[in-house]
């Protein structure tokens, strides 16, 4: 079962850190679901996931945005 954090409402940089928040306490391999209703909340947690280097696929739903993260060993954990 995935982690799910509704971020929807939330003004950055808030998304971002329940999303640092997440990937730290998730165990690898964990799948983690982060929903915004922001482009800037979308951005803001992209960006995070492209400095970790995390797969993520983004899909846009009627008024928010899906992005669903795997959690793998972070760079800076080896």
């Amino acid at each position: 079962m995935p982690i799910t954090i509704d971020a929807r409402g939330l003004a950055c940089p808030r998304p971002r850190q329940m999303t640092i928040e997440a990937i730290h306490s998730a165990k690898q391999g964990e799948v983690i679901v982060v929903l915004v209703d922001t482009i800037a909340g979308r951005d803001s947690v992209i960006r995070l996931l492209k400095a970790f280097q995390l797969p993520y696929i983004l899909k846009k739903e009627a008024k928010q945005y899906e992005i669903r993260i795997t959690r793998e060993k972070l760079w800076l954990e080896i």
